[in-house]
């Protein structure tokens, strides 16, 4: 085999009322020798957050780089959502079905979802360790 696999592994839990339901073990291999960085960052958005799917109060979102590949992990409508980066004028843009994270620069941090039940934007901010 030519290049060298990287594997990342994600381990997206499904949350149920009560406690831990059951989780999902992908593996994704990426060729190449770039070395594969992750980092979780806490975050709670405003109330429209929680109508859009986000979990309320404070929750995690795990930033998974490597191989010429970002990716965001985003728990919503109680799973863990799988966001690729999309080109953005400024800051780091993910994209999954109609919906939009974008962590403009570390200035700010939103959620936005466009579909036929119509728009709707979440402000979001980082919290602190």
């Amino acid at each position: 085999m030519k290049g060298i696999t990287r594997r990342i592994v994600c381990v997206c839990a499904v949350l149920a009322a009560g406690g831990f339901a059951s989780a999902t073990d992908l593996t994704i291999h990426l060729k190449g020798s770039e070395p594969v960085s992750r980092t979780t960052i806490q975050y709670q958005c405003d109330a429209n957050g929680v109508k859009m799917g986000l979990p309320a109060g404070t929750f995690s979102v795990e930033y998974v780089n490597g191989g010429g590949n970002s990716l965001a992990i985003v728990p919503l409508g109680g799973k863990s959502l799988i966001f690729a980066n999309v080109i953005s004028g400024s800051g780091a843009r993910y994209a999954a079905l109609q919906y939009i994270w974008w962590d403009a620069a570390g200035r700010s941090t939103s959620l936005s979802s466009d579909s036929l039940a119509g728009q709707m934007r979440s402000e979001c901010h980082r919290v602190k360790d």
